[in-house]
This record gives C-alpha cells, structure tokens and sequence, in this order.
C-alpha cells in the first residue's frame, strides 16, 4: 500500500499535482519539496484548507528540506525550469540535468524503496539522468511524457470529430518532443479505425498539431508552460502504481534490446502497476515509424555526449 508521496518542486505542475492526488487518492503523508524560499510551505498551507471542500486525511508537509522525502513509496521530480519561448532542448537539459542529479541523490539515499516519476523537461533525457544517478533498477524509473502526448492526441481527435473523447483510444510513442511518433494505426474509436473517419490528409495534419502542442501552449503562456494536462497525466501512473492497476500506459523508460533500441529512455507503451514498469510493450511499427525511433536515438544520443 501507498502511503507517503512526495513531490519535488512546488511550481504549476507540481502543486497541481498535489491537489489532484488530495482528490483522487487516500494516502498518510503527501511532502512537498522547493528550494525557492517558502514556496512549498504556502502552497501546503493552501492545500490544507481544501480539506473541509475535498474530504481528505492526508497529512501534507511543505519544506525546502529535502530530507523529509525519506521513505517516500513514490517520488515525483517535476524541479526544473519550465521550456521558454526561444529556449532549445539542449539549454534545458544542460540546466534542468544538474537539478536532477542533485534530486536522484537524495532519492537514493532517502527513498531507496521508492519508484521515481520523472515530469522534468526534456523528459527522456532526464529520465536516463535520473536513472543513471538513482542507481535503481530500471521498473522504479519513469517518465511522464508519451501518456500526457496520447492525451493530446486524444483531445485534438475529439475536437475534429465532435465524439465522446472516452470513446477515443490514441497512442503516442517515442520521444516527448517534436520528434514524438503518433501510431495512427492503433488509434481507435469505438473500435473503430481512425481511418474510418477521416481521410489521411487530415490525419496528417492533427499528428503535426500534437507535435507542436507543447510549443503553441509555450507561445501562449511565454514564460511558464503547460501545467494541469501533465499533472492529471502523472496522476494517472501514481493511480496505476498505487492500486497495483496493471494499466498499459505509454511512458518513457530505459530500453535494453526492445525496438532494437538499447541504453536509452524513450516513450513506450508499459504495463504499470506496484512495482512500477512491470512489462515492457513491444507493439509492431512500420519501417516509416522504426526510422523515426532511430532518428529519435541519434537525437538523445547527441544531447548525451
């Protein structure tokens, strides 16, 4: 059973995050974590006084103190800096790296027990930073990313088509990025494939509207990025590690040899459940969407180096 989550950073995502998991889900002790001052503090204060509205028992603790993190169940990273307007995937990963680093220490030492969700940008590479620093095996590490882009891909079918958005099944994999890697083929509706409501063209243009969904929600907000889709998305792996769900859920974790990949986290579709990344999904790609992947290795692979 889960019964203490901490979150580390307490911006938009995070105390989000915070206030979802105080509404869905029933746990001892909920930590949150930043270093900017006070901030995690005034956000728990506020977090309290929706317990009469939301009904919940939780303990929450707001702290600049990492150490209160230690045997956490499950610990969230979404520190960081947010993506600007302008800024390249490089520059935030050379920044946003060093935090991660710092946080999968700690992890490690507090919380050697825990499963880690990584929300950082750039996401798969964070996540392979916190892998490699967290010294865990690779089931207790993953990244948020492919099941916040299925989600997008799912509302951006929705609005086209005017249909019940849970009737629509989408899958996204690979990186969370513009090279992400929308699987038309699995894409479902009622059953149904999407093929059997849209001609290819207008496919084509919705795959590039939710590769770019990331940037046009950035050139909107300026200086902050998207917040509430990525909190309710990391939700959903705390729900299906928690309650031991065993969810397929497309999330960015450490292949060894799957889709001829190895030494890299890429998103992919996983079975989710207590111990975190129980299975790997190895679902079949054309020879369009296996260049993709590649594609996608040389681009994490130059970031690395």
């Amino acid at each position: 059973m889960v019964k203490k989550i901490s979150i580390i950073g307490s911006g938009s995502v995070g105390s989000n995050l915070a206030f979802c998991i105080l509404s869905y889900l029933d746990i001892k002790d909920l930590v949150l974590v930043d270093i900017a001052g006070t901030l995690a503090e005034g956000v728990a204060l506020d977090l309290e006084d929706t317990r009469s509205f939301i009904g919940f028992n939780t303990n929450i603790l707001g702290t600049s103190n990492i150490k209160h993190i230690k045997d956490s169940d499950i610990v969230v990273i979404t520190s960081g800096i947010p993506r600007k307007e302008g800024m390249s995937r490089l520059d935030l990963f050379k920044t946003n790296s060093k935090i991660a680093i710092g946080a999968a220490d700690k992890i490690k030492r507090l919380a050697p027990a825990s499963i880690i969700i990584v929300v950082t940008n750039p996401l798969d590479l964070i996540t392979y930073v916190v892998y490699k620093h967290s010294h865990f095996n690779r089931q207790r590490v993953m990244g948020m990313g492919s099941s916040l882009d299925s989600a997008r891909l799912a509302n951006l079918i929705h609005k086209k088509l005017k249909v019940s958005v849970s009737d629509i099944s989408a899958l996204v994999i690979g990186p969370h990025s513009k090279d992400m890697i929308p699987l038309d083929s699995f894409v479902k509706i009622k059953g149904a494939a999407l093929d059997s409501f849209m001609a290819q063209e207008e496919i084509s243009v919705i795959n590039d509207k939710v590769k770019l969904r990331g940037k046009e929600i950035v050139s909107f907000l300026k200086k902050k990025s998207a917040s509430f889709a990525p909190a309710l998305s990391c939700l959903k792996l705390i729900e299906a590690v928690s309650k031991d769900k065993n969810e397929i859920i497309p999330v960015s974790t450490l292949l060894e040899g799957e889709y001829g990949l190895k030494d890299m986290c890429i998103g992919i579709p996983c079975i989710i459940n207590r111990r975190g990344v129980s299975k790997i999904i190895e679902v079949k790609l054309n020879s369009s969407q296996k260049k993709e992947l590649c594609k996608a290795k040389k681009i994490f692979l130059e970031c690395m180096m």
